[in-house]
């Protein structure tokens, strides 16, 4: 199969060091459970297309290691392909639970990298589709060739939620740590009080909509009668609340909307500063793949909104959607049909075939349903943050014998993270004092 020649963009010169960089997280890493190598394969993917787009950004990959895995690191030649794609590798602490809904807690780990001016965190299902730096650049008003219309944080909502952290933005901080730390503590001090599931509908992670006859928006939905969306409980909620009532100086993406969000005069309170359409699309380099029809006269109208930044940034393989997890034909390597994610996923495979080659790596792509989905048909951590861990959590603090299994989720509340340092170690390497400690 002859596959069409790789998007050939010429990499700016990257300075050094540079003031933004992008950080993904893979955890559940295990000799005996090959299925992380999906996610490892797209957080390369992913760095290689953003360098050939043209990012100057540096790139982290943290990672965990299951607590039934016998390595003290990453195989070799896992080592040897994130060196060679320009990765700085961060190893945190082995949890003794690990979990989806425990993992998802290192998202916030973004707000100690207090080396850079901005850091996008991006899951390792998401494909770019675009040089993304210009977010950085948006919201930097030291970067004087655009203006400045982003604040210094930004999250997306998506159809029924007002925060999805599959890829956010943040301006690092000590300040703004230690925050993130006390929401979490006190969360998890009030849970210990409250019966399954541990979390207060109405008062979320500290904030009563109905007490304060407000709302939260997503791009098709309002909530008016509390914490009611996939993942409240989770990173999904709380990143909603740092954002906008703790960070306050924050930019929320609703559809093509940019709402703009300030503190206000009375103490601890935030106001609105602008909600301005069509903010992001003027600026958006061009995208190398499309998704849903958005290429297209008329898409779908229940996906329209996708077809604005920044959906239409990268491809987020949510759920069993991943491409690494279905069916594959090396006859379609070369489809750029926008039906869903048809398109995304032909080039998350062809970049693939390319960095096989290139990098010598030996996979077998031509016979990939053979070779390869069997080890990639189920996430190891599953795909979303259960409340059946947490109360695991509860239980194990008590003493109480644990009956949940290993795949089970934990929205485990991380209790302290005091030894986290904002200077990572040396890249491939694990630092005692550079340590990140979730436990409850």
């Amino acid at each position: 199969q002859v596959v069409d020649p790789p998007i050939k963009v010429q990499a700016a010169s990257l300075p050094s060091p540079s003031p933004y960089a992008y950080l993904w997280i893979i955890g559940a890493i295990n000799e005996k459970n090959q299925a992380y190598k999906g996610f490892l394969w797209d957080v390369l993917i992913s760095a290689r297309l953003l360098r050939k787009l043209g990012s100057t950004a540096d790139f982290w990959l943290y990672i965990r290691l299951s607590p039934d895995s016998k390595m003290t690191t990453l195989p070799d030649e896992d080592l040897r392909l994130i060196n060679a794609v320009g990765i700085k590798l961060k190893q945190l602490d082995t949890p003794t639970h690990e979990s989806f809904g425990q993992l998802v807690y290192d998202k916030f780990l973004t707000l100690n990298m207090t080396d850079y001016k901005r850091v996008m965190f991006l899951d390792a299902d998401i494909l770019p589709l675009t040089n993304l730096d210009y977010y950085f650049h948006l919201s930097d008003p030291e970067y004087k060739d655009v203006p400045t219309p982003l604040k210094p944080n930004l999250i997306m909502a998506t159809m029924a939620e007002p925060c999805n952290t599959g890829m956010f933005y943040v301006e690092p901080s000590s300040k703004s740590f230690e925050a993130y730390k006390e929401v979490v503590r006190r969360q998890h001090e009030e849970g210990k009080k409250l019966p399954y599931p541990h979390f207060d509908r109405q008062k979320g992670w500290g904030y009563s909509f109905k007490e304060n006859k407000d709302y939260w928006e997503g791009v098709k939905k309002k909530g008016f009668d509390g914490w009611h969306w996939h993942a409240s409980h989770s990173d999904q909620g709380l990143m909603y609340y740092l954002a906008k009532w703790v960070l306050k100086d924050s930019s929320i993406a609703i559809g093509d909307r940019i709402q703009n969000w300030k503190p206000a005069k009375e103490d601890g309170k935030v106001e609105i500063e602008s909600d301005t359409p069509g903010v992001l699309a003027k600026y958006q380099p061009e995208l190398i793949n499309y998704q849903y029809a958005c290429n297209t006269d008329n898409p779908a109208e229940k996906f329209k909104w996708r077809c604005t930044p920044p959906y239409d940034s990268v491809a987020h393989f949510t759920g069993r959607s991943k491409p690494w997890q279905k069916l594959f034909s090396i006859l379609g390597i070369n489809e750029t049909q926008s039906y869903r994610q048809r398109g995304p996923r032909a080039l998350w495979f062809k970049e693939l075939f390319e960095m096989n080659e290139e990098l010598k790596i030996g996979m077998d792509i031509e016979h990939w349903n053979e070779k390869h989905l069997p080890q990639m048909k189920e996430s190891p951590l599953g795909y979303m943050a259960m409340f059946k861990d947490q109360d695991a959590i509860f239980l194990q603090n008590q003493g109480d014998e644990i009956k949940t299994s290993g795949t089970d989720n934990v929205a485990v509340a991380i209790d302290d993270v005091n030894n986290s340092t904002s200077a990572p170690p040396t890249s491939g390497t694990k630092d005692s004092k550079a340590q990140v400690i979730a436990y409850a």
